[in-house]
């Protein structure tokens, strides 16, 4: 666009604006980056002198901090080159019991208590070890606005009974802290020690990444345990939303003893954050054990779930659903696992009593590898190798070129409503820099508007996709009760 400048301070800026987009453009430092694969390396070049632009004065107040963070999570991706297979669901849906009986140990707690309130990532070390990282108090700052605004009593009594506030100076903005472990048992405990919601600094932890010499997944592959989606305080649920777009696989836990409108929400949630990616998510209806009937009663539930599953808010395709729907017993799989070590001593033992004798067994020992079957433990981790791990480079930089056109695509279209409020301003603005600031400022707070009313219709819309599944799911009920 051509244009003649009024004033010499307007074209004075104009001109230090374009030397600092020709000095990012420039910059061979950014385009070194990200070294381990080419096409990885050339995407995210381009995002990132795309955010150094973004971030100019002049532009950043355009920018929502959605459009920020989705571009640092794609930049994440591109630098780590590490593929994160994400256990996700409501709070005591199992994930933790699974994830253990994944990694063949008892790491993660599983404890009546919530106890993830944090990322914790598992991952393969030479070494047995246990890195944390803290909330900065920016963070915590975040966080504490959302315990009390979602009005997070239990939290906040905890947090004031444990007398947490006289330790949160010791552990706010604080550097990661490391520590080697030299056996599991000294593992399990320096995990308990950061991530129990009976322990004082477990309210600043951030995350928690162990490293285990004896992983069974390739180097580069990491299996995160998340804090629930329900979490009384929203700022740790968002983490795990957040989370759901970053992770290149998803695994949703939901209990297997019923499919109400709260759990539908949580599985519609997890689809809504994967990017309308369905294939990379796989529902895994957990605690089968827990069914009256296990094997007769899940026969039923899967029908019904597929009802849904196969439906647009899901998979919308009856055979991915169908393929990706996995009913698993993790619970029952550590119990089987631990058997010949148990005694009528343990409360394990009589745990797994009462579990064989749904299945009308007296004697585990003729039965027990149909059991074992029945946990489906093992195809479950056979399935994440065939399907997932096997070929999870490709899948990574496959996910990352997908992500890319995504940023791609919404920066395009915020960098056209940019432009066009630039030429109006410079179209209508005759006169000095003040004039041209205020017309600029007049346009930031209608773009924002716009941004804020974008950001309550997806709100409502979600709102109203819950209380959707609820009354159907009370409408079922209330015609199952007028049968009987």
């Amino acid at each position: 666009m051509d244009f003649k400048f009024t004033s010499e301070e307007a074209r004075k800026e104009y001109e230090d604006k374009i030397d600092k987009l020709q000095k990012i453009v420039e910059d061979k430092a950014i385009d070194s980056a990200f070294l381990w694969d080419t096409t990885v390396q050339k995407y995210a070049s381009k995002i990132l002198k795309t955010r150094e632009i973004l971030q100019l004065n002049g532009i950043d107040a355009l920018i929502t901090s959605k459009m920020f963070r989705d571009i640092n999570n794609f930049l994440k991706r591109c630098s780590d080159a590490e593929f994160h297979i994400a256990l996700v669901g409501a709070i005591k849906a199992g994930k933790s019991t699974l994830i253990n009986a994944l990694l063949g140990h008892e790491y993660a707690s599983t404890k009546v208590t919530p106890e993830t309130a944090a990322l914790t990532k598992f991952k393969k070390g030479s070494v047995n070890y246990v890195k944390v990282s803290f909330y900065s108090e920016k963070e915590w700052e975040e966080l504490w606005k959302s315990a009390n605004e979602s009005k997070a009593t239990v939290f906040l009594e905890e947090y004031a009974k444990l007398k947490a506030e006289d330790e949160r100076k010791n552990w706010l903005s604080k550097d990661d802290r490391s520590v080697v472990c030299k056996s599991k048992e000294e593992l399990v405990l320096e995990i308990q020690k950061w991530t129990s919601s009976k322990s004082v600094c477990h309210y600043f932890v951030k995350e928690v990444e162990v490293g285990l010499k004896d992983f069974q997944l390739p180097e580069g592959v990491v299996l995160v345990d998340t804090p629930g989606l329900d979490d009384v305080v929203e700022y740790r649920s968002n983490i795990t939303r957040d989370y759901i777009d970053r992770a290149n696989a998803v695994l949703v836990c939901v209990k297997a003893d019923a499919l109400t409108g709260q759990e539908m929400a949580t599985i519609y949630s997890v689809f809504s954050n994967t990017r309308y990616n369905p294939e990379k998510v796989y529902v895994i209806a957990t605690q089968l054990d827990t069914l009256n009937r296990p094997r007769e009663n899940w026969i039923e539930q899967k029908e019904e779930w597929l009802k849904y599953l196969k439906g647009k808010g899901a998979y919308a395709n009856y055979e991915l659903a169908k393929k990706n729907l996995v009913p698993v017993s993790a619970y029952l799989f550590t119990l089987l696992k631990e058997y010949n070590n148990l005694t009528e001593e343990d409360d394990k033992y009589w745990d797994i009593d009462s579990i064989i004798r749904k299945f009308r067994v007296k004697n585990i020992n003729d039965k027990f590898q149909e059991m074992l079957d029945f946990t489906n433990i093992e195809l479950l981790k056979e399935k994440i190798n065939r399907e997932v791990v096997q070929n999870y480079k490709q899948l990574l930089i496959a996910d990352i070129v997908g992500n890319y056109e995504i940023c791609k695509e919404t920066i395009q279209g915020t960098m056209i409503r940019i432009k066009r409020m630039q030429e109006e301003i410079i179209t209508t603005s005759q006169g000095g820099i003040e004039q041209i600031k205020k017309k600029q400022e007049e346009n930031n707070i209608k773009y924002q508007e716009a941004e804020e009313d974008k950001k309550e219709l997806e709100i409502l819309l979600n709102k109203l996709k819950v209380i959707t599944s609820q009354k159907a799911d009370e409408l079922e009920k209330a015609i199952k009760n007028m049968e009987g």
